[in-house]
């Protein structure tokens, strides 16, 4: 009978040590819960370089759904309903030079402008650029053209301001393209607004003119 009155009691403390254990933890975890629920993602490079292209102010820990609308362009040509997630990995497969038929949209909340991507190849490699648009206007607010490869003092000419002020202040078309090209005094491509090309670089002059048609093109099918 000791024996058992001896087990007993054991098993009893036994039981009696795991549920003061098991309390101690549940309180812990909820005492780190609203620290950790409080943690905000940070904004990726990618994204901190449109929101200082398009001069909008943040922080490392601003809530981006609070700055932009996120929108895509597929491979039809349809506009859908994006995520932060998808325009990201979008836009990144762009500045790599990765071929994608999709284009990444981002509306800039509580104004009509939006930042549209654009790529295509120049004469090496890959061309891009970035748009803002004021969507009540019609007008290319700002420009900037990047290059993966472009020969120096020829192609890579597309980034300097000289190039890429020539489209911006444009209102857009509506019933023809955008922008046409001339170069040395002849006609390369037909337009409502005339861009000088760069000398030497006849390829990515035009590549980059016709990024800019086809890329408003979509835009204005929204």
């Amino acid at each position: 009978m000791n024996t058992l009155l001896k087990n007993s009691g054991i098993n009893f403390i036994f039981l009696l040590l795991i549920g003061i254990i098991w309390n101690c933890k549940e309180k812990r975890e909820l005492e780190l819960t609203p620290q950790e629920t409080s943690v905000t993602k940070q904004i990726s490079p990618a994204i901190k370089e449109l929101l200082q292209f398009a001069n909008i102010n943040f922080t490392d820990t601003t809530d981006i759904s609070n700055l932009l609308v996120f929108k895509l362009i597929d491979k039809n040509g349809e506009v859908l309903i994006s995520d932060l997630e998808k325009n990201t990995k979008t836009y990144k497969n762009l500045i790599k030079g990765k071929s994608t038929y999709e284009l990444p949209i981002f509306e800039i909340i509580e104004s009509d402008e939006a930042i549209l991507v654009i790529q295509s190849r120049g004469s090496v490699g890959a061309i891009w650029a970035k748009i803002i648009i004021d969507n009540n206007r019609k007008k290319i607010l700002k420009l900037q053209f990047e290059h993966m490869a472009e020969s120096e003092g020829y192609g890579d000419a597309i980034i300097q301001s000289s190039f890429e002020n020539q489209f911006v202040g444009i209102v857009l078309a509506t019933d023809l393209r955008d922008f046409g090209l001339k170069q040395n005094g002849k006609v390369l491509i037909e337009g409502a607004n005339m861009i000088d090309g760069i000398s030497g670089a006849t390829i990515t002059s035009k590549a980059a003119v016709e990024m800019i048609n086809n890329g408003l093109l979509k835009l204005r099918n929204m």
